[in-house]
Formats: structure tokens, C-alpha cells, sequence
């Protein structure tokens, strides 16, 4: 599924050299490989689905705007 997602906020996860926590402009959360991205741009992902129980979604790809 495709997103557009405006960068509110990142951090790594913890325990995790390569995987990043980004958070939107709406405050939902997702989790995917590092990327050089700046807070406040837009970016194009394809995520996948909101598993039921989970809070986040999963960044398969960086579609870059």
C-alpha cells in the first residue's frame, strides 16, 4: 500500500544499528531501514497493512517524491 508520509520525528530503535522509528505529521509510527530524510519533508513509502494488536506500520520501500 502506498503512503505519503511528512516526517515529524525519527530516532533509531533501540538495541538497532539499521532501522529507524519515524513518526508523521499525525503522530502514527513507522518502522523501517535507515534513510537520510528531514523533518517537515514528504516522502512516497510503500508500507504494509496495520497488523491487528500493532501500533505502527512497516516501511517496505522509499518511493522519493
Amino acid at each position: 500500500m502506498e503512503y505519503i508520509l511528512k516526517i515529524a520525528e525519527y530516532h533509531l530503535k533501540p538495541g538497532s544499528q539499521n532501522v529507524l522509528l519515524y513518526t508523521d505529521d499525525k503522530d502514527e509510527l513507522f518502522i523501517g531501514p535507515v534513510k537520510n530524510v528531514i523533518v517537515g519533508q514528504t516522502y512516497r513509502v510503500e508500507v504494509g497493512h496495520k497488523l491487528v494488536g500493532t501500533c505502527y506500520r512497516n516501511i517496505i520501500s522509499w518511493r522519493d517524491c
